[in-house]
């Protein structure tokens, strides 16, 4: 009988690391949220600091962000040359890219670290996998899938597209946003 229950323990326990990589699998292909959930239209210049965990080498883009109620673009731009386009209408991603932008920067997971880190937490939370939530607090808001934390994000300020700090746990980067004023 005992070897029953440290047998059921022992699947459980598998079962639910499983549970886990697969709850943040099904993060990691997120649908994107529609323009019009951010709940207003807004522009801004930012500059974005993406930097790994590792240390690797920095990636450092100014970026204009516009968003309506039909789409999100986002224009990516080193030394004042448009290197990477992205629009967004809410069913078809159009990317544009210069090959000087390292293939592992991807248009889509830009446009969803972006929604995640600024759109509503009710929009947030209506695309998040089963097993994964949304804690929001202030300005600090935090994605957990299985148990563990894989997205954390510190806005500056309550501005639409303001200052952040994202940190992918799972891809293990971070981006610094900062907002022109």
């Amino acid at each position: 009988m005992q070897r029953v229950v440290i047998w059921c323990a022992l699947l459980t326990s598998l079962l639910g690391g499983c549970a886990d990589l697969v709850a943040r699998r099904r993060f990691e292909v997120l649908p994107l949220l529609p323009a019009a959930a951010l709940g207003a239209e807004a522009e801004r210049t930012q500059r974005l600091t993406v930097t790994r965990d590792d240390g690797g080498p920095q990636l450092i883009l100014d970026a204009v962000v516009e968003v309506d109620a039909k789409e999100v673009r986002v224009a990516g731009f080193l030394l004042g040359q448009r290197v990477l386009l992205l629009s967004w209408d809410g069913e078809r991603l159009m990317e544009v890219r210069e090959p000087m932008i390292p293939s592992a920067v991807k248009g889509r997971a830009i446009l969803r670290d972006l929604q995640l880190a600024y759109w509503p937490a009710m929009a947030v939370r209506s695309i998040l996998p089963r097993g994964c939530l949304l804690k929001e607090q202030l300005r600090h808001r935090q994605i957990d899938c299985g148990g563990a934390a894989i997205l954390s994000v510190e806005r500056e300020d309550d501005q639409s597209l303001g200052s952040a700090r994202l940190h992918n746990l799972v891809r293990h980067y971070r981006i610094a946003i900062e907002a022109a004023q």
